[in-house]
């Protein structure tokens, strides 16, 4: 099993706890950033080109 490291949203400390931090019991959230998939901005290029046309039009 493989754990992965927490960030408290309250005091800034680092930890392993999943739920709570052990510090202040505040909110733990993940460090990393959301995952970005190019595949999701081709789905919707089409309706953006369109809409940049017509903006470009008026």
């Amino acid at each position: 099993m493989t754990k992965s490291i927490f960030f408290c949203s309250k005091c800034k400390a680092y930890t392993l706890n999943d739920k709570t931090c052990p510090i202040c019991e505040g909110r733990v959230v993940s460090p990393q950033p959301a995952r970005f998939s190019i595949e999701k901005e081709k789905k919707y290029s089409i309706y953006r080109r369109k809409l940049l046309k017509e903006e470009m039009e008026n």
